[in-house]
């Protein structure tokens, strides 16, 4: 991973999660960025893949998020990570 990329992953402490947003959701949300952040302050090279999968199982519930879920999905399949 990049000294680039490992900078915006230290960067994401900044992220907030939107008001209103499901607490479930919002659960998700903030332990995948938490965990991104760990990997760039960390030099790891790669976060567990669970952390992902909840993300993005936990999105799939909401309807209204369906534009983002699948922004986010392509992005990955985009980097090969999905």
């Amino acid at each position: 991973m990049s000294t680039d990329i490992r900078e915006k992953l230290k960067n994401m402490k900044m992220i907030k999660v939107r008001e209103g947003t499901p607490d479930d959701l919002k659960i998700a949300i903030q332990t995948f960025v938490q965990k991104a952040i760990i990997v760039g302050e960390h030099n790891l090279d790669h976060m567990p893949p669970e952390y992902l999968d909840k993300l993005l199982t936990t999105m799939s519930k909401y309807p209204e998020y369906n534009n983002v879920t699948l922004d986010l999905i392509k992005i990955l399949k985009t980097n090969d990570i999905i």
